[in-house]
């Protein structure tokens, strides 16, 4: 903690309690202050209660996405604002009380601080009042749509300020029944936006984040009594309850004490800039969250302390923030291992990477055209020379991984660790690629007409070319070859290239196409996507329709994970279906296209980057783990261990259980795997 130079009378010496984690990036937080509690919501649409000392209380869950939150000062009530208008209202317990309709296009809330009422405001300049209980019992029109309103504690008063310019002050009146009258008692104008609104105990003081304004003050009526300027652009500040100490938060990641009259008592930078702050009402503590997921609180000096006599966490406080360290038991994780895998960034977000679960090893190609292998515990095995041609696909079988171009092709056994080129096959733009070498061989389409089965010293068994081209291609039981055409076709060919007669259905587009999950009931061999027209299919082996199920919206892609098939929409929706049709499980929130695995508990996983964030969850939007990574974008891979991923230049490995050591292994280079 930085120190200003401040007079040596009013310096601090605060110091940090403790830092929790929360299992996914932060969307915000709200301090109950008499009750002492901090909730917290992120971006799983979870919700957290922790009490002063860091330990957390509750957990639960929103019904849906969360846009914003507040809290009652008594602890007796949490409200959500959800995307689709939705009011959640929870209890002390974070137990669901209400789920209803909001006012149209909601944009403020705030909760009354004893918890009997909330406030809705929206961009038709109403302002809904809500009971506990979700029931309707007032509302009032403003000149202006208010962004941002808050409850006076002791008086029947409600604060509002509009985005653009405006504060107003209006009168609660109790009608009976839980109703409450609202008259719109003054307005003022403001000179600037308002970031954030908040208020002492007796509405004295109201305090508003106006960005390069700094922070400004104004009395009971409006009327500005001040600003604070603090270098920086004001995105959050808050009073205690009596008003003798704000805290503030810039944008440029700066945080601030300030007492009444302006004079900064203590600032510090932070790693990064604060989306949340909040200050205990005696002004004894503030605590902070950032987007990354980190929410710390920090204890400010004991007034009846001597100055300079720093003030120190309790052992359990202290105790606390060990226990709680990102590395050791939060959902933040750090790579196992990372090795320096790219010469340069372009060759980095450019590679391609495949993870094998049996043996466990990752292949990476970047345009350097060298497929290299690593194990799990970041053992470098070796890399391949360049192969010719253009474009980079690497395979995966258990027990094999093949790496192609366009024009050429390799084969390398994991178990054997040895590997070879397939120079024989003589390949012109190849366009896909499929490999089950223990039983079957290759599946290979070369310039998206022509396909054909070849062994794995490099020999053609069959080849056939297509009067139409090819959409995608899979290997399906007993030697089954099957593809998708342009023309919205399903072909099979037998293991020894005969077209295998059956249905000449016709579908309408292009299908998506990917053997039968693990576990599929005998007679299904392959599953098709039709993409506009929403429906997912189970064929047998002669292209007949066993099942068919209705997509809920317009998919993007097909993939195969273990015991299921995933359908995912462009905006990262997803769906996991098994071998009838059945859907497993469903991602209900939009998120980042990503890669598909089965966890080692048999749970379908998704790992994708928001942000600076790599995220691993399951479909249900529950985090598992996530990492920050702020660097170039790369690729990802997922397997039944874990999730390789590109961090920059450096290859990284993120087990899904956390290992008890990380340690970078030595950048031991072996020889090429073949010459």
């Amino acid at each position: 903690m930085s120190q200003t130079d401040a007079p040596a009378g009013s310096r601090m010496q605060p110091t940090l309690a403790w830092t929790v984690v929360t299992d996914a990036p932060l969307k915000g937080l709200g301090l109950m202050r008499e009750a002492g509690r901090i909730v917290t919501w992120d971006e799983s649409d979870g919700l957290a209660m922790y009490d002063p000392r860091g330990d957390r209380i509750w957990a639960s869950r929103a019904p849906g996405a969360i846009v914003s939150g507040a809290v009652s000062d008594d602890g007796s009530l949490v409200a959500l604002i959800g995307e689709s208008r939705r009011l959640w209202l929870f209890g002390p317990d974070l137990e669901l009380i209400a789920d209803r309709e909001a006012v149209a296009d909601p944009i403020g809330l705030a909760v009354d601080p004893h918890g009997r009422y909330v406030a809705v405001s929206s961009r038709m300049s109403q302002t809904h009042l809500y009971t506990r209980y979700g029931r309707k019992s007032g509302e009032f029109e403003t000149l202006q749509p208010l962004a941002h309103v808050a409850f006076v504690p002791s008086e029947p008063r409600l604060i509002g300020a509009a985005g653009h310019g405006s504060l107003f002050g209006v009168e609660l009146i109790p009608a009976g029944r839980g109703r409450l009258d609202a008259e719109v008692a003054w307005r003022e104008s403001l000179l600037s936006n308002v970031g954030r609104l908040a208020l002492t105990g007796d509405g004295g003081t109201i305090v508003a984040s106006c960005f390069i304004h700094g922070v400004q003050r104004f009395d009971a009526n409006g009327r500005g009594e001040g600003s604070y300027h603090l270098g920086g652009t004001a995105v959050l500040a808050a009073p205690d309850f009596v008003g003798r100490t704000i805290a503030a938060a810039t944008q440029e990641g700066e945080l601030f004490l300030l007492n009444r009259a302006g004079n900064i008592r203590w600032k510090t930078a932070l790693p990064r800039p604060a989306v949340a702050l909040e200050l205990e009402p005696l002004g004894r503590w503030l605590v902070y969250g950032q987007a990354t997921g980190e929410v710390s609180r920090i204890d400010l000096e004991d007034p009846g302390r001597p100055s300079g006599s720093a003030v120190r966490p309790s052992p359990a406080a202290a105790k606390s923030a060990v226990r709680r360290s990102p590395a050791a038991s939060s959902p933040v994780r750090t790579p196992s291992w990372s090795l320096t895998v790219a010469e340069s960034d372009d060759r980095a977000e450019s590679a391609v990477l495949a993870l094998l679960d049996d043996p466990p090893r990752i292949g990476l190609m970047t345009n350097a055209d060298r497929l290299e292998l690593f194990t799990t515990e970041g053992k470098r095995l070796g890399r391949t020379p360049p192969i010719k041609g253009v474009g980079r696909l690497i395979r995966t079988s258990p027990g094999w991984l093949a790496a192609s171009t366009d024009r050429e092709l390799l084969l390398f056994d994991a178990r054997r660790n040895s590997g070879k080129r397939l120079e024989d096959l003589n390949i012109v733009q190849l366009t896909h690629l499929e490999i089950r070498p223990d039983d079957f061989g290759l599946a290979v389409v070369q310039e998206r007409d022509r396909v054909g089965r070849a062994t794995t010293a490099g020999r053609w068994i069959w080849r056939k070319e297509l009067d139409s081209g090819v959409e995608d291609l899979a290997i399906g039981p007993d030697g089954l070859i099957a593809v998708t055409t342009d023309d919205g076709r399903l072909l099979l060919f037998d293991p020894a290239g005969n077209p295998v007669e059956g249905p000449d259905d016709r579908f309408g587009e292009p299908l998506g196409l990917v053997p039968a999950p693990d576990g599929s009931p005998p007679g299904v061999a392959v599953l098709t996507l039709a993409r506009q027209r929403q429906i997912l299919r189970g064929h047998d082996r002669a292209g007949r329709i066993l099942w068919e199920t209705p997509v809920p919206w317009v998919s993007w892609h097909l993939a195969r994970a273990g015991s299921a098939a995933v359908v995912s929409a462009p905006d990262g929706r997803a769906v996991a279906y098994d071998g009838t049709g059945h859907a497993l499980t469903s991602g209900r929130d939009p998120a980042p296209p990503g890669v598909f695995a089965i966890g080692p508990d048999g749970v379908v996983l998704r790992a994708y980057r928001r942000g600076p964030h790599l995220i691993c969850e399951d479909l249900d939007g529950r985090v598992r783990w996530r990492a920050l990574a702020e660097s170039a974008r790369g690729p990802l891979a997922a397997g039944l261990g874990g999730v390789a991923a590109l961090l920059g230049r450096d290859l990284a490995w993120f087990p899904h259980l956390a290992p008890p050591v990380r340690v970078r292994p030595a950048d031991d280079r072996t020889d090429p795997l073949f010459p």
